[in-house]
């Protein structure tokens, strides 16, 4: 069933939509505003110690991520070294 724009069904949905559009972007500037009041000193990580979890966390993932990327290299030279061969 095709809607047109004289049908009483297609002005409520184009107007929950709307209402929807208008919520959404209520809602972001919203917590925008939150998000802007709740600002600390980037040394507050530092002061409390925090700081070296995150960037051995960060270590952590990027020796993981490294390590995966030379494994993959060596599996996809020894396919290509046999598909050579074959």
């Amino acid at each position: 069933m095709k809607l047109d724009k004289s049908s009483h069904i297609y002005g409520l949905i184009q107007s929950a939509m709307r209402l929807r559009t208008l919520l959404s972007a209520f809602i972001v500037f919203w917590l925008g505003t939150l998000s802007a009041q709740g600002y600390t000193s980037p040394d507050y990580m530092r002061s409390i110690g925090k700081i070296y979890v995150v960037a051995g966390v960060c270590l952590i993932i990027l020796v993981t991520l490294l390590t995966y990327m030379v494994i993959l290299d060596r599996k996809i030279s020894r396919l290509e070294k046999r598909q050579k061969n074959e």
